[in-house]
Formats: structure tokens, sequence, C-alpha cells
């Protein structure tokens, strides 16, 4: 369920339920309490369409320009310039999962055999559709289904006592319009 739940929060790039699903599923990383929305890039990198070698080159190498450029603003917020300064800061600007969990490897490793697949195919595929159809359609298995009517109208017996009253004769009246209009549809079109 925890999975069900990453894939619909990242189908909706909202940073605090990917968050949410992700502890969860247990993975943490040394960011994750203070930007949590880099742990959402890294899982949106991950479930980005399929497609030729260049174009996931191409994905690939924004992503890793991004985190650079992200390590270097995060070195300049604690105000390391020189490079000492920087060796001395690496271990609170490094980004590195702290909790791992075992079915999560094997999630991943799935997800890059079929990615080098649908690349070496030269396959594109909606990956986060795929996923987020199957998880929304997990999550709303789990809901209770609503009680629902066994017939459209009540039945004759209490219609029968309503109707000494205005209102049962207005119900009566309704009733058998509705009764008319569905013998219309069926005479209409056989099988209905």
């Amino acid at each position: 369920l925890a999975y069900c739940r990453l894939l619909v929060g990242l189908s909706e790039a909202s940073v605090t339920k990917t968050r949410e699903a992700l502890d969860d599923v247990g993975l943490v990383t040394t960011q994750s309490k203070d930007k949590p929305e880099r742990d959402l890039e890294y899982m949106l990198v991950l479930f980005r369409d399929t497609g030729n070698r260049e174009e996931q080159l191409k994905g690939r190498q924004e992503f890793f320009r991004k985190r650079k450029e992200q390590r270097e603003a995060d070195y300049r917020a604690l105000g390391a310039t020189t490079k000492k300064e920087r060796k001395k800061l690496k271990a609170k600007v490094a980004r590195y999962p702290t909790q791992v969990p075992d079915e999560f490897i094997l999630f991943i490793r799935m997800m890059l055999l079929v990615r080098g697949l649908c690349t070496q195919l030269d396959v594109e595929l909606p990956f986060m559709q795929i996923f987020e159809l199957h998880a929304r359609r997990g999550l709303i298995a789990l809901c209770e289904s609503p009680s629902r009517a066994l017939s459209f109208l009540p039945a004759a017996a209490s219609h029968r006592a309503s109707a000494a009253n205005s209102a049962g004769t207005v119900h009566e009246s309704l009733r058998q319009r509705l009764l008319q209009v569905i013998a219309e549809c069926c005479s209409e079109r056989p099988g209905l």
C-alpha cells in the first residue's frame, strides 16, 4: 500500500504525499527532513518516460547537473567558499540513503531492467501513467464499496399504501412515467 501511495503522490507531484509514502516504505536519505523536495525529484527521475538512448542520457545528465547546482547552493548557504571549508562541510551537504528496504532495491532493479530493455528496443513507455493507474486501482479496491439499492423503484406494495395521499399520487405518476421511458428505450434499442 505504501508503494501505491508513493506512486499516487509522485503522479500529483506532491512533496508531502511522496515523503509520507517514502517514510512508510522505509526509504530515508540524509536530506529527507530538511529538503524533501529532492526526494520527489529523484523519484520522478526514476519514473520518467522511457525512450531512445540519447533522450535517456540527456535526462540523466540534466538531473546530475541540477543536483550539482543544488550542492553548490548548499555550500553557499553554509558559507563554505574555500576548498578547506567545503571539505569540513561535505558531510552536511552530501546526499545519500541512510535507510533502504530490501524490496525497494528489487523494485528499482526491475524498473532499470525494463528501462534498459525499452532503450535497446527504442520503445517509449509512459512509466508514471502505467504505474499510477494500477496504484490508484489498488487503493480504490481497499475502500469499502457503497451500499446499493437492489432495484430502482421501491416495492409495489409500499406504493399502493402511500397512494392514498397526494404525495403518493405524484410519486406513482413519476414511477409510471419512468417505466414508460424505460420501455421506450428498450423498444428503440433491443438488448438495453
